[in-house]
């Protein structure tokens, strides 16, 4: 994916997408593959993992990616505006469920995945205390993710349990839908859950380098992060694949 600087992009009309560059960031792979399902044309924009990235601070006052500025609309950030945002601008089938009982479990379990407090901010704070807590505490000292997600060794003990809890009830969901004849986590079509578990399920367990090549030292923070809650229920990556083979391009092929 060719992608332009900020400072480039403010400018243009239409929508304009800040994703992290060079690197399978689960948010922004996702932002990506929900607007490619709705035949969203939009400009990538490129935000750095990790980097101060004035730039798009001083156009969109948010340091992280995806950040979405259509035209002269405020930025979205929130996976939900993002989605919302989709869905209005897009073509072909919904991504949003129109039944209202699905629609309100879609976005109840894509909330519990990846929303604040969710599965993802528990998963990042076992990952921010992986190498022990003197290793922690000197990382604190540079890296801003420590005071961002409250990072303590109490924290990091509540997180372990928080994303067991989160992944058990996400395993009851996926076998009652295989139960019912389904093997999507919503209804019998592809949502926007699915998309979010096919690309977040990397941090339980990554894919082969060759399907999704990425930086050693986040492969292994991603599996060992995995192996410290304990993995997931076989099934649970089965679907991941199954979505994948049918539905989303590889995290790195697009």
């Amino acid at each position: 994916m060719d992608y332009i600087e900020p400072a480039d992009a403010r400018h243009l009309p239409g929508l304009r997408l800040a994703l992290t560059a060079g690197v399978p960031a689960p948010y922004s792979m996702s932002a990506k593959a929900i607007l490619d399902l709705k035949r969203v044309p939009y400009v990538a924009v490129a935000q750095r993992g990790g980097a101060a990235n004035d730039e798009l601070v001083a156009w969109t006052r948010h340091r992280n990616a995806p950040v979405a500025v259509y035209n002269d609309e405020a930025p979205r950030v929130g996976w939900l505006e993002i989605l919302n945002l989709a869905e209005r601008l897009g073509a072909g089938p919904a991504l949003i469920p129109s039944d209202l009982r699905e629609r309100m479990t879609m976005i109840g379990l894509a909330n519990e995945l990846i929303g604040e407090n969710g599965f993802v901010w528990h998963m990042r704070l076992i990952m921010l205390g992986l190498g022990g807590p003197e290793r922690a505490e000197q990382a604190a000292q540079s890296n801003p993710m420590y005071a961002d997600y409250g990072y303590s060794e109490a924290a990091k003990d509540k997180a372990l349990d928080a994303a067991r809890l989160i992944l058990d009830a996400f395993a009851t969901h996926a076998k009652n839908q295989l139960a019912a004849g389904s093997r999507y986590l919503i209804g019998d079509s592809l949502s926007a859950l699915d998309v979010y578990w096919a690309y977040f399920s990397l941090m339980l367990r990554t894919l082969p380098e060759a399907q999704c090549p990425m930086p050693a030292g986040l492969r292994k923070a991603y599996d060992m992060s995995g192996e410290a809650i304990g993995g997931c229920d076989p099934r649970l990556l089965e679907q991941r694949d199954w979505i994948l083979q049918n539905h989303l391009p590889l995290p790195m092929d697009f």
